[in-house]
């Protein structure tokens, strides 16, 4: 160490060295003794061991390509909903009640609190999924008995599924029971549209009409029978979708689109209506009748007998819509939907999860050299310190006994 007149100094890399050199004694003491203690922590830690088990989340199991088809046309996507709910169903407390009644973990865990050892439960299951959709899930369980581990990643995994196929047939049953009512709504609203277009044909008999009102009335139909089926796909979409999910927000626009067309439609309808009875009451005036009716009502008969035939439509298009959904859910009911794949079973860890001893001593053996050091830096300032101390003293005594003189 060098020192200018300035007061300042310079550390050169040989002052480092000869700090270093005059501490070897401090330097060697912290580094045996670190070392000893990382050896005696590596030999006497209890091991971990890690069991590990892996899942993929699936849209369907037994019923096939249809199945897929079919969860597309409720609304539903099994895949995307799976993989959510497998690490929610590890962080609820339905799963780690289950979990801690199977293995009598309140004894295991030696607490009357049951709060704690659901919380332990969390701590003891971790599961890594990929932050893009799909994928495969992998659940982890850590213990110092690596045969309660695998028994307990299994175990987890077989109680995720119970829940998830819990989950589907709730809400299979209430698919089912929605379209079955709906069902039985549109199959009297068939028989009674049928009933009222029978009578009126034996009662005035079939009407021509023209195109025009023909091509209305089909649009209308159509739109109804479209706008019918949107109702039923929002209320399927309620049943499990939250009111700010982005496919029912869509399918809500859409509808009030259609609706806006079919009343666009309607007042078309009523300007062709007023128009018929405007030339009917004209007819009726000029007194054009024929010997059943006069000729003025034959367009007004027209409209009234599309009225019977397009609620007859409507009526057999909303039946064979309900038709299709009901057999739809029957089926997805009655099949035992997978809705996961175990991949890989947890099987008895062979080694210890964590480093291995010499790792352990490898870093407490550095660490102890580092510590050294700056003992040795801290011993070398304090021994400078001291011989400025004294340089001072002596300095301030020899200034002293010059002014005495």
């Amino acid at each position: 160490m060098h020192e200018y007149d300035d007061g300042t100094d310079e550390i050169t890399l040989l002052d480092i060295f000869n700090i270093i050199w005059k501490g070897k004694r401090i330097i060697i003491l912290c580094t045996i003794l670190c070392a000893i203690l990382a050896s005696v922590y590596a030999f006497t830690r209890v091991p971990m061991y890690e069991a590990v088990c892996r899942i993929m989340p699936q849209g369907g199991g037994g019923g096939g390509p249809s199945l897929g088809g079919l969860a597309d046309f409720f609304g539903v996507s099994f895949r995307s909903a799976s993989r959510i709910s497998v690490i929610g169903i590890l962080e609820s407390d339905t799963f780690a009640d289950a979990m801690i009644d199977r293995f009598n973990l309140m004894e295991k865990f030696s607490s009357d609190i049951r709060v704690n050892v659901r919380a332990a439960v969390h701590g003891l299951v971790k599961a890594e999924s990929p932050k893009t959709g799909g994928g495969i899930i992998t659940i982890s369980v850590t213990d110092k008995d690596p045969e309660f581990a695998a028994e307990f990643a299994n175990a987890s995994v077989e109680e995720i599924q119970k829940r998830l196929q819990e989950i589907s047939n709730e809400s299979a049953i209430q698919r089912r029971a929605f379209f079955e009512n709906q069902l039985i709504q549109a199959q009297k609203e068939l028989n009674e549209a049928e009933d009222a277009i029978i009578k009126y044909q034996q009662s005035r008999g079939v009407i021509a009409f023209e195109a025009q009102t023909q091509a209305l009335v089909s649009s209308m139909t159509s739109l109804r029978n479209q706008i019918a089926a949107k109702n039923v796909e929002i209320s399927t979409m309620k049943s499990y979708a939250r009111e700010d999910n982005p496919n029912l927000k869509l399918a809500r626009s859409q509808l009030e689109a259609m609706t806006k067309e079919l009343r666009r439609l309607e007042e078309e309808q009523k300007k062709i209506d007023a128009s018929t009875k405007m030339r009917s009451r004209n007819n009726n005036d000029s007194g054009h009748v024929d010997s059943l009716s006069s000729i003025g009502e034959l367009p007004e008969m027209g409209i009234e007998y599309q009225r019977y035939l397009r609620s007859l439509r409507f009526s057999t298009a909303k039946y064979e819509s309900m038709l299709r959904q009901y057999e739809g859910a029957r089926l997805t009911e009655a099949n035992d939907l997978s809705t996961i794949s175990i991949i890989d079973y947890a099987t008895v860890p062979d080694y210890p999860t964590g480093r291995k001893p010499r790792t352990y001593i490898m870093l407490g053996t550095l660490g102890g050299i580092a510590v050294g050091i700056f003992f040795a830096f801290i011993a070398e300032h304090l021994k400078a310190a001291y011989k400025i101390q004294k340089r001072r003293e002596a300095r301030e005594e020899l200034e002293d006994d010059e002014w005495e003189d």
